[in-house]
């Protein structure tokens, strides 16, 4: 019987390095890209490009004040149907191209003049350049909503925005983050109650913003950004120009930490250009922070506080900030029940006509209360059916405003 000669040298020195090429073929492939938007996972491959085509058919229900009447309630049902389209396309090592694009038609089953089409677009091309991301992306969204929580009107909003940026790309513990967005705002409204809601709110805006980032702990990393904003209205006689400028340090926890998400306050300070009665110095920032309680449960919380544009009275601006809390529950892999409760708080810094008082001035606050449960079943990986009740209230010191809404809907999602 012939003995099995054992392998020479050079054999053994093939053999090692076809295992260490395939140990560095398998790290590779297992290494996130160096930017999310270049992520083909879940997609399918056709030509050139990889694919994830979906349906979407969301808030089908019932809305028992669909014109957000603090006076005479109108409840109807409703229905918003659409389709989606993500797509990506590769080149090599050198980055590549993202598109998305989703288009929802909105009805009512009685109040048809609220009927309407929303849509919104993204494209983003991606550069690599030895450790640093470069982009262009452009967005654009057409909406008919209500634009904030003062509002109740569902107005057509279009933005369109530009934005260059850069973000380093490398494992050691300093980083870099920049941006530069120019974006169009643009509103309509058929509601003779707000004739001149575009001369308040159309406007251009313009940002510089730039992060920094270091790892203080291997789950935790310290950010700083700094943005500085330029707005400009469409109407020179109402004197609404406004600067604004942010410093905002925060930390940002890794999704395998004990805590994730991310938080961020500090100093803001908006100054309008050419008026009195403008100006904003205090906090501002927002949070998104999740935690397992147990093997089977979630509890979840977001603040935010800002400024955000009024059209009320000589207001340039109100002040908002909210805090939510919610606990998501696991019963199996496939369904999952949730609680959430938010708070809000709107407060206008100069005196408006009361409503309910004629001829009296005085200082508007309102509270926003939100109550939703939300149980959500997984058929399989490419749909997720979702059913939920909303209710919200408004309690304002112009009991004018005093209104409610609840809402209940069922809706799917469907990937291809």
């Amino acid at each position: 019987m012939r003995s099995r000669r054992p392998a020479g040298p050079g054999l053994r020195a093939a053999a090692r390095l076809l295992v260490a090429l395939l140990a560095t073929i398998a790290v590779r492939a297992e290494e996130p890209p160096a930017d999310p938007d270049l992520s083909t996972e879940g997609m399918r491959r056709a030509g050139p490009f990889h694919l994830r085509p979906y349906a979407v058919l969301k808030d089908v229900g019932y809305d028992d004040n669909v014109r957000i009447e603090a006076r005479t309630r109108q409840g109807d049902s409703t229905a918003t149907a659409g389709a989606g389209l993500d797509a990506v396309l590769l080149a090599g090592d050198r980055g590549g191209v993202h598109l998305f694009e989703e288009l929802n038609y909105v009805a009512f089953q009685k109040n048809t003049d609220l009927d309407h089409w929303n849509g919104s677009a993204r494209a983003r091309g991606i550069a690599l350049l030895k450790g640093t991301v470069l982009s262009l992306e452009d967005r654009f969204a057409s909406d008919r909503e209500r634009p904030n929580t003062e509002i109740d009107e569902r107005l057509r909003r279009t933005n369109n925005s530009l934005t260059g940026a850069f973000h380093t790309v490398g494992k050691g513990r300093l980083g870099l983050k920049g941006s530069l967005r120019d974006e169009r705002i643009d509103y309509v409204s058929d509601d003779p109650l707000l004739p001149n809601v575009g001369d308040l709110l159309n406007r251009d805006e313009t940002t510089l913003s730039v992060i920094g980032e270091m790892r203080v702990l291997p789950k935790t990393t310290f950010t700083l950004e700094g943005s500085v904003s330029r707005i400009q209205f469409d109407d020179k006689s109402q004197d609404r120009d406004t600067r604004k400028r942010a410093i905002l340090p925060g930390f940002r926890f890794d999704p395998g930490a004990a805590v994730q998400g991310d938080l961020r306050v500090g100093p803001l300070d908006m100054t309008a250009l050419e008026r009195d009665g403008g100006s904003y110095h205090g906090l501002a920032g927002d949070g998104h922070l999740s935690t397992r309680l147990g093997r089977a449960a979630r509890l979840k919380s977001e603040f935010t506080r800002g400024v955000e544009f009024s059209t009320l009275g000589s207001n340039l601006f109100f002040v908002s900030r909210s805090w939510s809390l919610a606990l998501e529950q696991f019963f199996s892999r496939r369904i999952s029940g949730e609680l959430l409760y938010r708070s809000g708080f709107n407060h206008y810094p100069l005196e408006v006509p009361l409503r309910l008082s004629p001829g009296i001035m005085g200082i508007r606050d309102d509270r926003l209360t939100t109550w939703q449960a939300t149980v959500r079943y997984r058929t399989k990986s490419q749909m997720i059916l979702t059913a939920s009740a909303y209710r919200l209230t408004r309690d304002s010191t112009d009991d004018f405003y005093d209104t409610g809404r609840a809402f209940y809907t069922f809706g799917t999602t469907y990937t291809y």
